[in-house]
């Protein structure tokens, strides 16, 4: 016996030791989707014994809820020959289930055609676990944020509203003598509006309020935003040539807008051009362009972390408010951004809302 012969056989036996051995689950499956072999992890975290498994279908061990999941990587695995990390609810013979994740090394006959695969899964229940515990202290962490935020801001906003309503009063007095502080007046007047937008900013953020869903106009929410930002006559801010109306909260939509189009004139330092689209499809896309310089790559995945902010001004609140409400109106929000040439915040919301809309 050879030296290569030998190789290859201490080779086979120790693929087969961590085959079988493995704390993770294996299963080898036929191009059919039918189990031709297990490992016992496979079958223990399952509940059945190994010869059981053997022959059945994968999707007999699936959970109900995984089960178009599992069908879809199926057809994926199929197609491509590859798989990795999807997350799949397995079904124990007893009707408990468990989350794992899932890789797929396909195998192949000697003339390269796809016959079957060995698919590994890990049971990431404590992982979910961790994540949901790690979720409820944010959670409560987040209350007593926001019960300190709104006890703040109800402090605030009462010298605000006198502020306000003094400057009012002082703008329609015909009284030459206060007309060259008119200047004086109109830096006030954006002060206390800025405070006030991070006032309510944080409030948004740390106690949302329930939806309120009515049918309303998307072009009339970008016109009334546009009408509270100001004009300025070095930003240009094409408005959408359509509209649509789709189910959705007026006020909490005007925030999210606000916001995009408060960040894109500050990118863009007070000049440069905003587009608005509306583009209907089966969901509703909002598009909001601007002409800025671009998001770095090395800031993209932190734009919508909470607190994360690149202003001196800013509270770091805004766009993970805008996802908040967003995702609540079952919408997602999303960006692409290219240096020199600008950034598009894209949001795409359903047109109904399902019931209930406050969870």
């Amino acid at each position: 016996m050879n030296d290569k012969l030998l190789e290859d056989i201490e080779r086979e036996n120790i693929y087969r030791h961590l085959y079988e051995n493995s704390p993770d689950m294996y299963r080898t499956i036929n191009r059919e989707g039918v189990i031709i072999l297990c490992n016992k992890s496979y079958a223990d975290k399952l509940g059945y014994t190994i010869g059981e498994v053997v022959g059945a279908s994968i999707l007999e061990h699936t959970a109900q809820q995984s089960m178009e999941d599992m069908q879809k990587t199926y057809k994926t695995w199929v197609a491509t020959g590859e798989i990795s990390n999807v997350k799949i609810w397995l079904k124990r013979k007893d009707g408990g289930e468990f989350p794992v994740l899932l890789n797929v090394n396909s195998l192949h006959d000697n003339d390269g055609r796809l016959i079957g695969s060995n698919t590994v899964m890990r049971d990431i229940t404590e992982i979910l676990d961790a994540k949901k515990e790690i979720e409820g202290l944010k959670l409560k962490r987040l209350s007593t944020l926001g019960e300190l935020a709104a006890r703040i801001a109800h402090d605030l906003r009462n010298p605000l509203t006198v502020i306000k309503s003094t400057l009012q009063v002082l703008n329609v007095i015909n009284d030459p003598a206060l007309e060259k502080y008119s200047s004086y007046f109109q830096r006030i007047d954006k002060a206390v509006m800025r405070i006030s937008h991070q006032v309510d900013e944080v409030l948004d953020y740390v106690k949302p309020k329930p939806l309120n869903i009515n049918p309303h106009s998307i072009l009339d929410i970008i016109k009334s935003v546009v009408d509270k930002v100001g004009k300025n006559e070095e930003i240009t801010i094409n408005l959408p040539k359509n509209d649509i109306i789709i189910q959705c909260d007026e006020e909490k939509l005007e925030i999210v807008f606000v916001n995009l189009i408060l960040n894109a004139i500050q990118a863009m330092n007070g000049r440069g051009t905003i587009t608005i689209r509306i583009i209907p499809q089966q969901d509703v896309d909002i598009e909001i362009e601007d002409t800025g310089p671009g998001i770095p790559d090395k800031l993209k995945s932190k734009i919508f972390e909470p607190l994360f902010t690149t202003r001196q001004i800013g509270t770091g609140l805004g766009l993970p408010s805008c996802k908040t409400i967003v995702e609540k109106h079952h919408g997602k929000i999303f960006f692409a951004s290219e240096i020199g040439k600008g950034t598009t915040f894209t949001i795409s919301l359903p047109r109904m809302q399902p019931e209930p809309t406050d969870k």
